[in-house]
């Protein structure tokens, strides 16, 4: 049985994902956060494993595209080592994102992110989140 303390570290763990890493691109909270043998179970990106510093590189080419990239969390849930976040982000086109070029719109998107977390840190990673509807917003597809 987890501990209520264990489920709230554990929702502070997600929330710190999202606030921190994405939000502010704080890589230091980035390497307190995520574990050595972390595995990203998300839609693979050409090129990029699924890895730790694939990850990363998947950070920081959001953080590049998107320089402003805010990510309001709505919800947080925790059960036994698993802790779920739905939220909204919001960002503009400054850079380079996945091969279209930057086109200074502003652009939502909503996402759902599933964690397994072991020790404080997360170790896999499930994520949904609106491809198509960035698609439209940038322009690539009607």
């Amino acid at each position: 049985m987890t501990s209520l303390a264990t489920l709230e570290a554990n929702k502070v763990v997600a929330r710190r994902l999202a606030e921190e890493v994405f939000s502010q691109g704080n890589m230091q909270t980035f390497e307190e956060v995520f574990a050595d043998t972390y595995v990203n179970h998300t839609m693979p990106v050409p090129g990029i494993p699924g890895t730790k510093a694939g990850f990363k590189q998947v950070v920081l080419a959001t953080r590049a595209a998107f320089p402003d990239v805010r990510v309001d969390v709505k919800d947080v849930v925790a059960e036994g080592e698993f802790a779920v976040f739905r939220d909204e982000v919001h960002a503009t086109s400054r850079g380079e994102f996945m091969g279209v070029p930057p086109n200074g719109k502003q652009i939502a998107w909503t996402e759902i992110h599933f964690l397994r977390i072991s020790g404080g840190r997360i170790v896999e990673h499930w994520a949904n989140f609106d491809q198509v509807g960035i698609l439209r917003q940038l322009g690539v597809i009607p």
